[in-house]
C-alpha cells in the first residue's frame, strides 16, 4: 500500500528532473511549516504555459502516474487547476497566475521533507495563500503558521500583501482575517 509520503517524494523527483517551478502548499505546507495535520492530497503552485500542459501530462503518464488528460486540460482551462493521481491520492497542480504568486516563487524556500528537497513558500507568503480562501482549516492553518514562527515573521510584508490583496478584491476581509489572527 502507498503512503502520502511516497506519493509526496515522486511527485517532487518528478518536479525536480523535470525542472519544474513549483512549490508544495496546501495540508503538507501548513503542517511542515506550521502545526503538523492530516492531509489526503499533494497540493502544487506551478508556473507552467497553458500550450505546455499536454507535454507535461505526458511525462506525468510515463512516470507512472494516472492521468485523464482531457479532463486535466478542460479543467486547466476553465479553473486553471487539475489533478493527477498516484493510486487512490492526487495531486492538485494550481496554475500559478497572480502578483502574490510570483512574489512567493522568488521568496521560495528549499526544505527537507521525508528525505526529500523541494520548494516551499514562506511562511508569509503561505499564510497569505491561507487566508484567501478564508476556509476554516486554512485559518486553522494560518494561526500554526503564525504559532510556530512567532516573533519571526515580516508583519510589514504581511501587511502590505494584505491590503494589496484587499484593494484588488475590493473587500477587507483579508485585511481583517490577518490582524485578528496575527493578535491571537
Amino acid at each position: 500500500m502507498i503512503l502520502l509520503e511516497d506519493v509526496y517524494k515522486k511527485v517532487v523527483a518528478f518536479l525536480n528532473s523535470g525542472k519544474y517551478k513549483y512549490l508544495i502548499i496546501g495540508g503538507i505546507a501548513a503542517g511542515t511549516l506550521g502545526e503538523p495535520r492530516i492531509t489526503a492530497d499533494v497540493d502544487v503552485d506551478i508556473i507552467i504555459k497553458k500550450e505546455n500542459i499536454p507535454d507535461f501530462l505526458d511525462k506525468a503518464k510515463k512516470d507512472g502516474f494516472k492521468v485523464i488528460k482531457k479532463m486535466c486540460l478542460a479543467s486547466a482551462e476553465q479553473t486553471g487547476v487539475f489533478q493527477i493521481h498516484l493510486e487512490e491520492f492526487h495531486v492538485d497542480f494550481i496554475i500559478a497566475s497572480t502578483d502574490l504568486e510570483t512574489m512567493a516563487f522568488e521568496r521560495a524556500k528549499t526544505i527537507k521533507l521525508y528525505g526529500t528537497k523541494a520548494l516551499f513558500p514562506s511562511p508569509e507568503d503561505l499564510i497569505l495563500m491561507k487566508i484567501i480562501p478564508g476556509r476554516e482549516k486554512d485559518l486553522l492553518d494560518v494561526k500554526g503558521v503564525i504559532l510556530r514562527h512567532k516573533g519571526k515573521l515580516d508583519t510589514q510584508y504581511l501587511k502590505t500583501w494584505a491590503m494589496k490583496l484587499c484593494d484588488e478584491a475590493q473587500d477587507m476581509r483579508i485585511w481583517q482575517a490577518l490582524n485578528s489572527l496575527l493578535k491571537d
